[in-house]
Formats: structure tokens, sequence, C-alpha cells
């Protein structure tokens, strides 16, 4: 498996990375104390890494970063590069495209950043709403077999019923997919606010996405949305 380049940037190093690559989504962020960079009410701040900080960071989005306690969501995206700082864009770019973009699109509800799903319907999680992100992935012989097969086959609602036994917030709880390979090497995880999910992660390993020769993987975030906040 290619190993992301390690991260040695300060947190508020990749704010600042961070903030004109955000604003490209259409309003702008600025960088604050804390260090945080906001946008209204939403804040973005980065996260000790949990266990491995080899090319990964961990993103914390603030739904209302005036209100102490308020509900956050937690996304760990990495980056491969050929030095740091590119690597830490990549990660940058593939929260922006996932995560960011559901919470984005909770508060928009318009349709422009994310997809919405209803419990009963195709691509749907039983019992709640689901905002599914775009497929955001690499591959070293130029495909995208990956992200296409997240789109077709929809692998978050066909593994709700192992997902759903992760979950442990009653409102919102933000889930992560990754599918990755490097010829024999696999990696295939399934992150619950933050958290790997090892039940969800054997049992993505084990559906029949398409393997290639190459490098390559792809990932997609769902914010799953509790009937009192239904969209």
């Amino acid at each position: 498996m290619a190993e992301p380049q390690p991260v040695y940037l300060s947190a508020e190093r990749v704010l600042e990375i961070a903030a004109p690559m955000l604003s490209t989504m259409g309003r702008e962020w600025r960088l604050v104390d804390g260090p945080m960079v906001r946008c209204g009410s939403i804040g973005v701040r980065i996260l000790p890494p949990d266990s491995d900080p080899h090319g990964r960071l961990d993103f914390e989005i603030l739904l209302d970063a005036d209100r102490p306690g308020a509900p956050t969501i937690v996304d760990c995206a990495g980056g491969l590069g050929a030095d740091p700082l590119q690597a830490v864009r990549r990660a940058i770019g593939g929260f922006i495209c996932t995560s960011l973009a559901t919470v984005i699109e909770l508060f928009e509800r318009q349709g422009r950043l994310a997809n919405h799903y209803q419990s009963g319907e195709a691509g749907g999680f039983p019992g709640w709403h689901a905002i599914v992100s775009g497929m955001y992935g690499f591959a070293a012989d130029g495909s995208q077999v990956k992200q296409e097969w997240f789109y077709d086959a929809m692998p978050w609602s066909t593994l709700a019923p192992v997902i759903a036994t992760g979950l442990d917030r009653p409102l919102l709880n933000g889930v992560s997919l990754l599918v990755a390979q490097d010829g024999d090497a696999v990696d295939c995880e399934i992150r619950i606010n933050g958290q790997r999910h090892e039940p969800s992660c054997t049992a993505l390993a084990a559906l029949d996405w398409p393997r290639t020769e190459r490098f390559g993987m792809a990932r997609t975030f769902v914010l799953l949305v509790g009937p009192e906040q239904a969209v």
C-alpha cells in the first residue's frame, strides 16, 4: 500500500492552507483564534491525531462554533504527495468534497453539494435521512472504477444493518467509507463519528468492489440525520 506522507505542519498552518480552499465552495472562510477557520456559525478545527499521524488529518466541524456543546462532525482524511504540503492539500481537498460538503448541505438543503436519500428509498439508510457526498478518489492508472462502484453499489445502504450497530448519537452521525488498494494490500475502512468500526470495516472489505493491479482509492461520507432533524 502506498503510504501517505507524514504531516509535520502545525494545526494553524494547515488551517491557513485550508481557508482559501474552503472559500472555493462559494462563501469566505477566515482563520480565527483557536486555531479555527469559520464561515458564519460553522467552524473547522484540527484535532490531535488519534493513532497514526502519517498523512492523515482529523477534522472537526462545529455546527455552531458560538455555542459550547453544540454538535460536531469528525472526519479523518489522508493525502498522498511528494512532500507534506502537497499531501496536506490533497487531504483538505478530500475533506471539502466529502464530510464538509454534507454539513453545508445540511444547512443549505438545495442538493448542490451532496445528495439526499430518504429512509425507504434506494440509497437510503433505514430510520435516517442520509446526506451523501460525492466520491473522492485517486488511481495510479487514471481510472475511476472505485468511485463508480460507490455510486452504483451505494454500500452505505447495503451495510446499514452493520453500521447501525455503531451509531452512538440520536440525531447526527457521520459515517466515512474508504476503499484503498495497492496490489494485494487492501485497506477498507468505515469510521463512525471519527472512530473505526471494525464490524463495518470487515463487511465493507467483503463486498465485491473492483480490484485493480495498481494503487487506487475512493472515499465518501454519509451524514445521517435523525427524525427530529429530517430535511
